[in-house]
Order: C-alpha cells, then structure tokens, then sequence
C-alpha cells in the first residue's frame, strides 16, 4: 500500500495593523473582522497578532501624518521579509480629505512599498475581508505554500450600502458643483476637444456621497458595490470616466455642451417638442428663443 502525500497545511498567517494618523474609522471596521464572526478573518486562515516579529501581513490605516511617521516606518521594517502590505482606506492610499493637509507626509507609498489598495472611508468589512483574502493570496504565492481557504462571496450589490460612484455623462450639465465639493478631491474635469470629459478617482473618493447631493441631474449616484480591493499595480486605474461630447448650436453652428433632458424636466416640469429644441441651442440662441416664447 502506498502512503498517501498530502499538501501540508497552510500556515496561519499573522496580520500586524499599523495606525498612521487614522480617524479610526477604519479601524473599527477592523475590528469587526476580528470580533463577528461573519467577517471574520479566521475563514482566510489569518490571525491577528500584537508582536511584528511574528506578522506575515501588514495592514495600515490613516493618512501618515508627518508626527507619526518615523515611528511607522520602524514599525513596518520590524515586520519580517518578504511580507505583504496591505492599505486600508483611501486617506493611506491617497491621503484622502486629508491629502493637502501640511500635517500629512502620505500617501503611504511615497515611503513603503504597498502590495494592496482597500479603497473606502471606511471600507465596508467585507472589502476588507476581500483585501485580506488577496493578500494572503499574494503571500502563499511569493512562498509557494497550500492554496488559501476560499470564501465564496457575493460580490453583487448591497441595498443600503453606499458603495462605488457611477457617472452618467448623458445626464451631465458640466456645472462642475460635483468637482467642486469633493472632499476628497476625487473629481476632476478636462476640456478637450471632443467634449469635456469626467473623471473620479475611486482612490481618493470618501464615498460621503455630497457629489451625488448636490449634483442637480443626479449624474452621479452612488452603487452598492462595495468590493474594490486591488493590487498596487492597478492603483492609478481605479476609475470612473465618460466625455460630455460637443454638439453645434442647431441655431448658430457654434460648439456647445447639449442640455441633458433631466435639466430641462426640472426647468419645464417636463419636455414638450418645444422644450426638446433647446437641448441643442446655445445660450445665446436660447435667449433669443426664450424671448416671449416659452414659460416655466
């Protein structure tokens, strides 16, 4: 009888958690994948630990203030080669709101090299857990150790979580209120010659939602998809974009932004074969037209 030759068991694998200056908003999130069971890292076979020597994976919250800094950096060489490092929150990937602040030297890897981004303000738990999860699985592959426990997670949306921001570029005005009062400076407008195109950077978006707010054609709502853990490498391509394209003035010929449907319904209670001439008028022609012509 042959013995049989089984895979040995896969280690569990130490998380050490460093607070760079964090609100602790996400570490509070931290906690729950430690104390309920339903977000509990145990089900990745990862462990917390208090002693540095003994980790295998770092997890850094906050916005590296310039106080804490030297202190974080010691505390992270302490953690042995070759480890994993793990951001938790936009405000260590990008310094988040905080990001102009002269007390913040962020983002983190400015100093350290980062192997996974867990966007959010905080990141829901079970983003976490999904960033947790692809980090041990980037650690057992660097040591070429048994497969990591699999989690079978539903990724689809959650009703009542505010997640992902989604824009609608046929739904945009180009008033620019939304790039104005990100508090993340997530949001930024390009004019071009194709139009205007839109762009959010999920890395640096708290998820606060007063873009969606005060956006007055709701071009931008908010989704609940929550995961959107990645690898470093992917950091700069976590995006939200779309172009408003130009259109001529059916009027004057001249190059304009159209006016989206949901901003004449709110104009004009509605859109009537007359109200839809003006989606294509520039506001010189729209005047001229506008001039004992329709009401509100």
């Amino acid at each position: 009888m042959q013995p049989s030759h089984k895979d040995p068991p896969s280690p569990i694998l130490r998380l050490y958690r460093i607070n760079a200056g964090s609100c602790n908003g996400c570490d509070v999130e931290l906690a729950v994948t430690a104390s309920v069971s339903r977000f509990d890292v145990g089900t990745l076979g990862c462990d917390y630990t208090e002693d540095p020597g003994d980790a295998h994976i770092v997890l850094i919250t906050g916005p590296l203030t310039v106080r804490v800094r030297d202190k974080v950096l010691r505390s992270h060489a302490e953690v042995p080669e070759p480890k994993v490092t793990v951001l938790v929150g936009v405000c260590p990937i990008s310094g988040g709101v905080f990001r102009d602040s002269y007390a913040v030297s962020g983002p983190v890897d400015r100093y350290l090299p980062v192997d996974v981004n867990i966007p959010g303000c905080p990141p829901h738990p079970r983003a976490i857990v999904a960033g947790i999860a692809q980090a041990a699985a980037l650690w057992r592959e660097k040591h070429a150790t048994a497969p990591p426990v699999q989690r079978n997670e539903d990724v689809a949306g959650t009703a009542g979580l505010r997640g992902r921001m989604r824009f609608n570029a046929s739904a945009c005005v180009g008033c620019r209120m939304c790039e104005h009062v990100c508090a993340g400076g997530a949001i930024r407008f390009d004019e071009g010659d194709a139009g205007l195109a839109f762009t959010l950077w999920h890395n640096s978006c708290a998820l606060c939602g007063l873009c969606s707010h005060y956006c007055p054609t709701k071009a931008l709502t908010a989704t609940g998809e929550w995961q959107m853990a990645h690898r470093q490498e992917d950091k700069y391509r976590q995006v939200e974009q779309g172009v408003i394209p130009l259109v001529p003035c059916s009027g004057c010929g001249t190059a304009m932004l159209p006016v989206a449907a949901e901003l004449l319904k709110i104009g004009y209670r509605g859109i009537s074969r007359e109200t839809d001439r003006l989606k294509t008028l520039c506001s010189e022609c729209r005047q001229k037209e506008s001039i004992g012509g329709l009401r509100r």
